[in-house]
């Protein structure tokens, strides 16, 4: 949310204004869920130092597991709560995310692969290449796609403009389809996994 990022927006039932600056917006539930782990991780030591000097079975000791045990189910359960509605409340802000995901040459590996790949370069050569192609872009104050065909056909003759089809945020995402990968299919079926686990 900070303008540095700008990646979700909250409404005003998720957030509250700073007391000195009024055009901020804190984030209240995630500030308070983040203090409340503070509160379960104390929870969680109380209880591993009352349990590991019992020996077999039930002693005395153990009546003293329910404060930690009921105080850190009251914390969680608030906090599965509050990030529940939080999440439902947020609203992602696209442009920002799609802006910060092509940023730093983040297609860089992509360019590599391309030309292990296409060029069946050893990728000890496309490493290099790809090295000087970055340093070439940011000479000219421009990303990887933005790079004319003849920059980088300087560095390798094999280079074709089939080249600008990996060098996006989203093709580099579309591209990793193996089982957890970035690629549409794969974060559609982790979804539909993970919902399902979750019922």
């Amino acid at each position: 949310m900070t303008p540095q990022f700008g990646f979700i927006k909250l409404t005003d039932a998720f957030t509250t204004g700073s007391s000195i600056m009024p055009q901020k917006k804190n984030p209240d539930a995630a500030e308070l869920v983040r203090a409340k782990v503070g509160r379960l991780l104390g929870s969680f030591t109380q209880l591993t130092v009352v349990m590991k000097g019992l020996p077999l079975a039930y002693s005395k000791d153990m009546q003293e597991d329910k404060v930690p045990t009921f105080e850190a189910f009251d914390a969680l359960e608030l906090s599965l709560a509050a990030m529940a509605g939080m999440i439902a409340d947020l609203e992602p802000v696209a442009a920002r995310m799609a802006q910060a995901a092509g940023a730093g040459f983040s297609t860089a590996t992509d360019l590599a692969d391309w030309l292990v790949r296409t060029l069946d370069m050893p990728f000890r050569d496309a490493h290099h290449v790809t090295g000087a192609a970055v340093k070439r872009a940011e000479i000219l104050g421009c990303d990887l796609a933005d790079l004319p065909l003849s920059e980088l056909q300087a560095l390798s003759q094999g280079i074709t403009a089939e080249v600008y089809d990996v060098l996006t945020p989203r093709a580099s995402a579309g591209s990793r389809k193996s089982y957890g990968g970035t690629s549409p299919e794969q974060v559609r079926a982790q979804i539909a996994r993970w919902k399902e686990m979750l019922k």
